[in-house]
């Protein structure tokens, strides 16, 4: 059986751009665009140049985007429900002038209204809208920033584009790229065509993760004619069709359990009592699902909340790669893997 999930082969285009490209409908109609190596690179570079009082991260988030805030920032994080909503409540009573804050479309769904409304109502808190998750969200942008990280979404070997809304980006000198071994994992997996040998694959994407740093390089151009060339709408739908049969099999265990989401899934996610077993047996069946995140940087004390979901939430891939028969073999064992806890 052929593997599903996993990271990215490199993603090959029809040809020449499309005119509701992933780029455009990212980019467009903003002008004020950075386009880096990678998302922790560009919001490195933003704080940076920005120099806030104090960043605000979600107690949910990867280790990467905590690694991102430079040295001499104040960094601290705030809670999040049950539900991964940012709890409003703490925000009002603790973020300052001058602060940033970064929320998180978790899996691709936008935030709620009662943050939307503290957004709107503190334009002197600089907001960081990361849509790392997202190729098209189910809410009107709200951050003075956006952010997007197309090698999590398809097979574009980089990218980390940050995108103003209200706030201009400082002016900064990108350095053009010379070496490209980061596109390596992705250009093996794509020649592999039968996928059997994913041992080496992955091994290689695993040291190219490890390679990855935040600094100044520019995407890949690489990155940006796959990106230009991506019509964002087929991917868009595939997405949707695959979350609603996983969801039609899945219901007692999926995290997000309103039906036909109007924002497009990440993936599938699932609550599970232990997310690092059932993504091992999966593994056992060639079936590789993520977990965002193993591993947390906010306090386990003080954000319980946070480290159960943590412990506890493992996302099935139901990306454009897959069909009906890759999800029925996903669901199918995941049932007979719940039948067994």
């Amino acid at each position: 059986m052929r593997p599903i999930g996993g990271f990215f082969p490199l993603r090959i285009p029809g040809g020449g751009e499309v005119a509701a490209s992933v780029l455009s409908t990212w980019t467009k109609p903003h002008n004020d665009v950075w386009a880096l190596h990678n998302a922790r690179s560009a919001l490195h570079t933003l704080w940076g140049l920005t120099r806030p009082k104090r960043v605000w991260l979600p107690a949910y988030i990867c280790r990467e985007v905590a690694v991102a805030v430079p040295q001499g920032l104040e960094l601290r994080f705030y809670p999040l429900d049950d539900r991964l909503c940012p709890r409003v409540d703490f925000l009002r009573e603790h973020v300052r002038s001058k602060d940033h804050v970064l929320s998180v479309a978790y899996f691709g769904r936008s935030v709620n209204f009662d943050f939307s409304e503290l957004v709107h109502a503190r334009p002197d808190i600089g907001w960081i809208e990361d849509r790392a998750h997202s190729l098209i969200t189910d809410g009107a942008p709200w951050g003075d920033w956006l952010i997007y990280s197309p090698r999590k979404l398809l097979g574009a070997p980089d990218g980390g584009i940050l995108v103003s809304r209200s706030k201009p980006l400082p002016s900064v000198e990108l350095v053009r790229q010379t070496d490209f071994s980061f596109a390596l994992p992705m250009l093996q997996r794509f020649e592999d065509s039968d996928e059997t040998d994913n041992d080496n694959w992955y091994q290689s994407h695993v040291r190219a993760e490890h390679a990855m740093s935040n600094g100044r390089l520019a995407m890949s151009r690489l990155s940006r004619t796959i990106l230009a060339g991506v019509a964002i709408d087929v991917d868009a739908e595939s997405r949707r069709s695959n979350f609603r049969y996983l969801q039609s099999r899945l219901s007692t265990v999926a995290f997000i359990t309103e039906a036909g989401p109007a924002f497009t899934p990440f993936g599938f996610p699932i609550r599970v009592k232990s997310a690092a077993a059932m993504a091992q047996a999966l593994a056992k069946e060639r079936i590789f699902a993520a977990r965002h995140w193993a591993i947390l940087p906010s306090d386990p004390v003080s954000f319980r909340t946070e480290h159960l979901l943590a412990d506890q939430l493992l996302t099935l891939p139901c990306d454009y790669r897959y069909g009906v028969a890759d999800m029925d073999r996903v669901s199918t064992a995941l049932l007979k893997h719940l039948s067994g806890e």
